[in-house]
């Protein structure tokens, strides 16, 4: 990382993992002072395996900026964004998930059932097979990345709501091909204002 956490703060990795032979997933993520947990993960099959996922990291004191991504095998292309924030419950904080696959040119994220918590932090992800960039964030979400890396894109979808609702987010890229998407809801541990303020930390780096 260009930094390192602050102690009390989350990070949030969104991965993607294409392979042409079969599915790679993620088996861990280290990182001393830091507690990485998957929230949720979404795989996908049409002539290459793809599979995209999102971790939530809880930072304590003497945290590393160092953080150690383990795949179950070598991957043909992998992809790692990774955020830090504040203002983000340590305990307790997923709230809902969602996920969804296809084959069109609007990557989606899939749609969660409402939120229980008004304040709140979205974050989505979505895998393109192909090296198709990933451009217009659905639904006011903030697009991170999205760049083609090596025959495959992963867009890191963000946005900090103050209302319940159902989350969901996409992208669109300029031809058709298959994806993946899934997305997560985490509780903010105060009322307005929220003070979730994120950190680029890690962005776009292929594993």
């Amino acid at each position: 990382m260009g930094s390192t956490p602050t102690s009390g703060n989350i990070l949030v990795a969104t991965i993607g993992i294409k392979d042409l032979n079969t599915y790679r997933t993620v088996s861990s993520i280290s990182q001393t002072g830091c507690s990485w947990t998957r929230q949720v993960s979404k795989t996908s099959y049409s002539t290459d395996y793809f599979d995209v996922e999102i971790w939530f990291g809880v930072v304590s004191s003497g945290a590393s900026a160092s953080i150690t991504i383990t795949l179950t095998g070598t991957a043909t292309c992998s992809v790692a964004d990774v955020c830090e924030y504040s203002g983000v419950l340590t305990t307790g904080f997923l709230d809902k998930t969602a996920s969804a696959t296809g084959y069109s040119n609007t990557p989606q994220t899939g749609t969660t059932a409402t939120t229980t918590q008004a304040n709140e932090l979205w974050i989505g992800s979505t895998i393109v097979r192909v090296g198709a960039a990933q451009s217009n964030p659905a639904n006011g979400f903030t697009l991170l990345d999205g760049t083609n890396y090596s025959s495959m894109s992963l867009a890191y979808l963000e946005k900090i709501v103050s209302s319940t609702g159902q989350a969901s987010s996409g992208t669109s890229t300029a031809s058709t091909w298959d994806w993946a998407g899934c997305i997560a809801t985490f509780k903010a541990s105060a009322a307005p204002p929220v003070g979730i303020a994120s950190k680029r930390l890690l962005v776009g780096v292929g594993l």
